[in-house]
């Protein structure tokens, strides 16, 4: 888990990690210097649930959410067997990890040496967890079969970090995430694809993906207001356009400018 001035909503989030219904797990958290009380919140449960919640309490800012989770990964130690990214202001379903783990262990069936990533689908709340979408991938209109193309993947993420789990070959391919990456969740999963690995997809919501203010990312809804929206901040889109570019450049991924603006042109009007 990767903190950050989170005292609003951390408590109910651990509260949901540690009634989950598959309790073999360590809930290790890195804080990025909050100035409110998250780390006295999180020092609570160190008391508590010794066997279940750590702190890596070095006072290090990393300076976002990418570079936090990236920190993460490089300092928690190589035994774990898989990895799940957590969220300080969701609250995790209590099957969430259960239900993750079950396809994890169908997908390595075939091969237990290969990276495989396992996501789900979200419910969408807003700040008091009233549902605002019962499946963000319908609410955000994302095509899964973008998950079996490394191009594909490349040009638009599907995949969101806090429903994400991750075998440990692709921890070990994880902990190099470079400053080109737009997300920490979007480069794994390109990786993964660009390795030969697997992407798996549990097609329920497992978890409560709070809306507020001070979302890093968050949810928006997909139509054609949204896009003209956009159109108004067109200097903002060709930086985020440019932002892609760069990122599937740095991964390896070979792709013309002109298969990137015709695919990503069809993005936008099949949603339309």
């Amino acid at each position: 888990m990767a903190t950050y001035n989170g005292e609003k909503y951390i408590n109910e989030q651990i509260q949901s990690i540690l009634k989950q219904s598959h309790q073999n797990l360590k809930l290790i958290i890195h804080d990025d210097n909050s100035k409110d009380n998250t780390v006295e919140i999180i020092k609570n449960y160190l008391n508590d649930y010794p066997d279940k919640v750590k702190l890596i309490d070095d006072n290090i800012g990393t300076g976002g959410a990418k570079e936090n989770f990236t920190y993460l990964l490089n300092n928690i130690d190589d035994k774990y067997d898989y990895v799940m990214f957590c969220d300080q202001d969701d609250i995790w379903l209590e099957n969430k990890i259960e239900l993750t783990l079950n396809k994890m262990l169908e997908m390595e069936r075939e091969s237990t040496t290969k990276p495989i990533l396992i996501h789900t689908d979200l419910k969408v709340v807003d700040e008091e967890l009233r549902i605002i979408s019962k499946s963000m991938h319908k609410y955000q209109k994302l095509n899964l079969n973008n998950q079996k193309d490394v191009k594909m993947i490349s040009l638009e993420n599907i995949i969101t970090g806090c429903t994400m789990m991750i075998n440990r070959p692709l921890v070990l391919m994880s902990k190099d995430i470079p400053d080109e990456a737009i997300m920490h969740d979007w480069w794994i999963a390109i990786i993964t694809l660009r390795e030969s690995g697997k992407v798996g997809f549990v097609d329920e919501g497992t978890i409560l993906y709070r809306q507020h203010e001070l979302n890093t990312i968050g949810s928006k809804k997909i139509n054609l207001s949204y896009y003209l929206k956009k159109l108004l901040k067109l200097k903002e889109v060709i930086n985020d356009y440019k932002s892609i570019y760069i990122q599937y450049k740095k991964a390896g991924i070979n792709m013309s400018v002109f298969y990137f603006v015709i695919n990503k042109t069809a993005f936008i009007l099949r949603k339309i």
